[in-house]
């Protein structure tokens, strides 16, 4: 009761009103309130990266600035001092190195580097370094890079003082053999530091920097710098190594990625990324995404609150509303039930000259005239039944003669062999139960013939399934096996493909079939040929049957009323004319055809056709 009052709610005009208001108040609320979630998070995420992009860009040309202030410093000192790399300008060396170490606070050592890659003078802010430590690097890869000509970029690395640094290296007059010498200078990061240090973020921001090989040089938080932290987990470092191995030749100037990732400590962040020019390292601003839509989730929970709020105003008043409109609905809803159960009595009280108040007095009116319809229907319903019984209780003595028969000669062969056999042989070999499966199998035929009578003057649920039109027939042929050798009839079946399997009703099928091979036995008394063919035509996808026996015909008289309920042939007590009748409604509806040919004395030929797979209607009944 309660699943049917949910159904009868969902149908009802009043849920139907419901869901117009949703249509028209709720939807556009809700999608105005998605887009301006939407819109925001997406506004939020641009001035996110957009003050990240800043952050890495002022970091990144920090270190370009450094570089190039010192590559500048060593190339003018080269310049201007081409003398200092004769063996007899050492204190002139010493003089210069010291001036560019005191004046720049970045630079942390220089050495001053032969043709030959002889070191001729090393200095340092940190320790004294003697001539006997002075090396020969004419084998390092340095010198090599060199003495190509090319600038010299060292890779980053912690020194005794626990900080950042690394070598510049400028070569001095030609390449190769015309190289007078190359002046190396060890930088420190610890200004980049600072930098990093002193730079504003939004909270829980940091910033990572790291070498051309992914490894940490640099971070908002020093002590993962000094302990070596892994930070190639994250996404923005791979895709920084992926774009520097990518474009080897390419410098990006200030052309930063912008992404949402997993960090390397397994969070979700908004980053910012980007390759530094020169040296070729890269900068990465990342900030985790619960701190970044923190200010989201505030705004969000306020646009939420007062969303919820207008729809329970909106609810309000159009239950409201609704309630106004429906009262009239329901009185006239319950007029129809009382009409549909039978009282045609009912009166539905008119309150308005509204549109409802026209419907209510209609109806009023159109019960008045249907009760005195339903007076005169009933006698003449019941003339009509009184009439067609007698016909129909003909029919069906007629339909359920055979089987019955096929059960009085296997009850009867039972028991005879009963009398004369031991049970027990009966038993071992199955005699008994095979029986016993045939008689059932008349029984369940009895049943099915009544049904398919009724179903001649009303419809019935079918039930359509996948019907192998072939294992039909082997069964009818089965059932009518000791017919068929009484009567010295031969079969002959030609099946011309594989599966003929279509969509049908299967006990429609079993009726519509067993009624045109039982006429076509009875037209062969005494011996004849039963030719069962099926094909298949391809282009209008039909099935062929034909049913074509050797018996006495239909005479020409007889054949424009072959399909005409209650007409036939046959003497009074084997036939009520049903047979054909049924067979071509039950193929009618399936959308197929059903042709006769037959000529007196000669034979009949039946040719079905059949819809392989378009014989179920829209509304799924055949």
């Amino acid at each position: 009761m309660e699943i049917h009052n949910k159904k009868q709610f969902l149908v009802s005009i009043k849920s139907k009103l419901i869901l117009m208001m949703i249509g028209v108040a709720v939807i556009p609320l809700v999608f105005l309130v998605l887009i301006s979630i939407r819109t925001l998070k997406t506004e939020v995420q641009k001035s996110i990266h957009k003050e990240h992009e800043l952050t890495a860009s002022k970091i990144s040309q920090t270190v370009v600035e450094m570089v190039k202030t010192t590559q500048e410093s060593l190339e003018t000192i080269a310049i201007t001092n081409p003398e200092l790399f004769d063996w007899s300008n050492k204190f002139n060396r010493e003089d210069i190195i010291y001036r560019m170490l005191k004046k720049y606070h970045h630079l942390e050592e220089i050495s001053m580097i032969s043709s030959k890659g002889m070191e001729l003078v090393k200095i340092s802010k940190r320790y004294a370094i003697s001539p006997k430590e002075l090396e020969n690097i004419s084998t390092d890869e340095k010198f090599k890079t060199l003495k190509r000509g090319d600038l010299y970029i060292g890779k980053p690395e912690i020194d005794l003082d626990n900080q950042i640094v690394f070598e510049l290296g400028i070569p001095v007059g030609g390449d190769k053999e015309y190289l007078t010498g190359a002046i190396i200078a060890k930088i420190s990061l610890r200004q980049v530091m600072k930098k990093i240090n002193a730079t504003k973020t939004k909270e829980g921001s940091y910033i990572i920097l790291i070498d051309d090989r992914g490894s940490l040089i640099g971070h908002s938080d020093y002590s993962q710098v000094t302990r070596r932290q892994d930070v190639t987990k994250s996404k923005g470092v791979t895709s920084l190594l992926k774009i520097k191995t990518e474009e080897k030749n390419v410098l990006k100037y200030e052309k930063f990625e912008t992404m949402i990732y997993e960090s390397y400590l397994g969070e979700d962040v908004l980053g910012v990324y980007g390759l530094i020019p020169i040296v070729d390292w890269g900068v990465v601003v990342e900030q985790p995404l619960d701190n970044a839509y923190e200010t989201i989730r505030l705004m969000i929970t306020r646009i939420i609150i007062t969303f919820l709020l207008t729809i329970l105003t909106i609810g309000v008043v159009g239950s409201f509303l609704i309630y106004l409109f429906m009262k009239p609905m329901n009185e006239l809803a319950n007029g129809v039930n009382s009409v549909k159960s039978g009282n045609f009595d009912y009166k539905i009280p008119k309150q308005n000259n509204d549109e409802i108040g026209m419907v209510i007095e209609a109806f009023n009116s159109m019960t008045e005239e249907i009760k005195k319809r339903r007076e005169n229907e009933s006698l003449i319903m019941l003339a009509e039944k009184r009439a067609a019984i007698g016909t129909l209780a003909a029919g069906v003595a007629h339909e359920i003669n055979n089987p019955m028969n096929n059960l009085s000669f296997y009850a009867t062969d039972l028991l005879e062999r009963l009398e004369t056999e031991d049970i027990n042989d009966l038993y071992d070999n199955n005699v008994i139960q095979n029986y016993l499966e045939i008689i059932k199998g008349q029984i369940d035929r009895c049943s099915a013939i009544t049904q398919n009578l009724l179903r001649f003057s009303r419809e019935s649920k079918v039930d359509i399934t996948l019907v192998n039109v072939f294992k039909i027939i082997e069964d009818i042929l089965k059932l009518m096996e000791h017919r068929l050798k009484k009567q010295n009839i031969d079969i002959v079946i030609d099946v011309g493909i594989a599966e003929p399997i279509i969509l049908a009703d299967e006990s429609q099928m079993q009726q519509m079939l067993l009624n045109i091979i039982t006429n076509a036995v009875d037209s062969m008394e005494n011996k004849g040929i039963l030719t069962i063919n099926i094909s298949e035509i391809d282009n209008n996808g039909f099935l062929i049957l034909k049913i074509i026996d050797t018996g006495y015909g239909i005479k020409e008289k007889d054949k424009a009323r072959v399909f005409d309920p209650f007409y036939t042939t046959k003497p009074i007590g084997k036939g009520t004319g049903l047979g054909l009748s049924i067979s071509q409604a039950i193929i009618e509806r399936m959308r197929g055809y059903i042709e006769i040919y037959s000529e007196e004395n000669i034979g009949t030929e039946v040719e079905i056709k059949l819809p392989i797979s378009r014989g179920v209607e829209e509304n799924g009944k055949l």
